[in-house]
């Protein structure tokens, strides 16, 4: 092969690479919305072991319009798809919260059960502050995301009060 024969075959990939990551990206609009968001396949992910992460709810709490990239960075970490190189608008993480009674989701490798995968989508506006926050349940198919949070047991505290009797002079 010549080198303009290298070229053009190297064009021709990159061509098709970008063709291919704008298929799987939301349209995103410049105030940071979108009317139809695309979540990437569930597991496959590009950092985390292919596993995805359990945030807390204080985490998730934090989640705002406003934030900068790097304050979700902080938050979340980075997120967990391959996003893109240039003009990255959107970032995708998948997360996994405790539910006793849910089973096994057949899709995740861990086999473990009493999980709840979901994933999350955070879109950024044309001046790439997050304007816009979208779940997407993935096992079970029809889950709450984020499921609720556990309510803490109310804690019950005994205290045993002893007093000594005075003596009384006589």
């Amino acid at each position: 092969m010549n080198k303009k024969q290298i070229f053009k075959l190297g064009l021709s990939v990159l061509a098709a690479g970008l063709l291919a990551a704008c298929a799987t990206k939301s349209h995103v609009k410049p105030d940071g919305t979108t009317d139809e968001p695309v979540f990437p396949k569930p597991y496959s992910l590009t950092f985390n072991n292919d596993r995805g992460t359990f945030p807390t709810y204080d985490e998730l709490d934090q989640m705002r319009p406003g934030l900068t990239k790097d304050d979700i960075y902080k938050i979340l970490g980075r997120p967990h798809y391959d996003e893109g190189l240039y003009g990255v608008r959107e970032w995708d993480y998948l997360f996994h919260f405790y539910t006793p009674g849910v089973g096994v989701d057949p899709d995740n490798t861990s086999g473990v059960e009493g999980i709840t995968t979901c994933q999350y989508k955070v879109i950024y506006d044309k001046d790439k502050f997050a304007r816009s926050f979208y779940w997407n349940p993935v096992f079970p198919k029809d889950a709450a995301c984020p499921p609720p949070a556990p309510k803490a047991e109310p804690q019950v505290i005994i205290r045993e009060i002893v007093t000594t009797p005075k003596r009384i002079r006589q």
